[in-house]
């Protein structure tokens, strides 16, 4: 597997950082070497400029969900009015449901080729149609990632969470009508979106779920699957850096179950 040579010596393929500290795993089995990929990536720094840097990291899903959240044109809500993903940079205030306007500290994206976009378990990228969930939202046409996830309010998530929100994959909404996959005649950028902490976010007028882990991430990734995520937010020297999940994820199964039963 190539490395960039640009990464932190604090990540040494043989850490990884747990709570505060650094512990040593056993290695882990040999296994067959995965495609890699470029991932673009941009960072702000401790005393608060941005950066950018090019890493090479595996092609698998749990490296390629952290940067495909959103394509190209998705226009995010920050404190100075609408902005395309794509001219975002680190540091500019994005607008949050929880927190109010808060610091943008990472992006992250790739370019899916036509190939993968045009496959069903890769890419198959989702259209949300204008008004499919309501007044302006999205208030256009919203290009989608497969991963992504955006905000469901129902009565009936209080008795998985204690509340009556949930992330929800939205291929759980595809219905081949306001929610379709789509076959690009071109290659794709996707990008997601990083702070501090899990935040939601308004694209195109759909609140949708910023980059987060999860608070298994840690313990389901092996050694040298982390240390490549982790590659990708030079800024986080573990994954405690993104804060509790305070939000919970549905799955596409949970999802069709509780709109089916409303």
């Amino acid at each position: 597997m190539t490395y960039n040579p640009n990464v932190p010596s604090h990540l040494a393929p043989s850490q990884v950082g747990i709570g505060h500290s650094i512990v040593y795993r056993a290695a882990a089995q040999p296994r067959t070497r995965a495609m890699s990929r470029p991932y673009n990536i941009a960072w702000l720094t401790p005393d608060g400029n941005a950066r950018y840097d090019t890493v090479v990291a595996p092609a698998l899903p749990a490296i390629e969900s952290a940067c495909a959240n959103m394509a190209r044109g998705a226009i995010v809500s920050t404190d100075n009015g609408p902005v395309a993903v794509e001219d975002l940079t680190p540091g500019m205030r994005i607008l949050s449901s929880e927190y109010g306007a808060i610091p943008l500290q990472w992006i992250g994206s790739y370019e899916m080729s036509l190939r993968e976009a045009q496959t069903a378990d890769r890419g198959a990228l989702l259209r949300v149609t204008a008004e499919a969930f309501g007044l302006a939202k999205p208030s256009q046409d919203l290009l989608l990632a497969p991963r992504a996830h955006i905000l469901l309010r129902h009565a009936k998530c209080r008795s998985l969470f204690g509340v009556d929100i949930a992330f929800a994959p939205v291929r759980a909404f595809e219905d081949g009508i306001s929610v379709f996959s789509v076959q690009p005649a071109s290659p794709v950028t996707v990008y997601n979106l990083g702070f501090d902490r899990q935040a939601t976010i308004k694209v195109n007028g759909i609140e949708m779920e910023s980059f987060h882990p999860g608070p298994h991430s840690e313990a389901l990734l092996d050694d040298e699957m982390l240390y490549s995520l982790l590659r990708l937010f030079p800024q986080a020297r573990n994954l405690d850096f993104f804060g509790t999940q305070l939000i919970n994820r549905l799955t596409t199964f949970e999802v069709k179950a509780l709109r089916g039963g409303s």
